[in-house]
């Protein structure tokens, strides 16, 4: 089931580069809106979010594929990603063990000792903590500037409150 998310998410990928493009050029075309800023930031929070969903639905697809590539047809022993091994390892190889959160491929040896395969998972890895953390900081900067922009428009003076007649006048 991963490895059919995983097809969409490769189709999503060149959607979400697409929109990116697309909203980058209407920041820096001329004619924006006054409120561009906070625009641009809350839509960065959801590009993120969708980025660090992607890359981790890609990740998901690719453990699975290994995972599945291993259990069956000839030749699937050791497992693909275990195959980096040094041969003094890999002799000692006993099994696999996917792992989906995070994502990785675990190798087993004989002794009960387990080993990282290779594979792209730390960069997978890395790359969806990155656009989440993207995400988070985006969205409580969001948070700040509307609090800002709220505070500035309270102050006397600013929109004509510290001006207004008392009710006995």
């Amino acid at each position: 089931m991963f490895i059919l998310l995983m097809y969409g998410a490769l189709l999503a990928v060149p959607l979400w580069a697409i929109a990116v493009v697309v909203k980058l050029i209407s920041v820096v075309a001329p004619g924006r809106r006054p409120d561009w800023a906070r625009d641009l930031l809350r839509w960065s929070v959801g590009a993120a979010a969708a980025a660090a969903v992607i890359v981790y639905v890609i990740g998901l697809g690719l453990v699975q594929w290994d995972a599945s590539e291993a259990e069956s047809g000839a030749g699937s022993s050791p497992a693909v990603p275990c195959r980096s091994l040094p041969p003094g390892t890999l002799d000692r190889l006993a099994g696999h063990e996917p792992s989906y959160v995070p994502l990785g491929f675990d190798c087993l040896l004989d002794g009960g000792r387990t080993v990282a395969a290779s594979g792209p998972y730390g960069t997978l890895n890395a790359l969806t903590a990155a656009f989440g953390l993207t995400a988070v900081l985006s969205l409580i900067a969001v948070g700040f500037l509307d609090e800002y922009r709220a505070r500035a428009q309270r102050k006397p003076g600013r929109t004509g409150e510290g001006l207004k007649a008392s009710p006995t006048e």
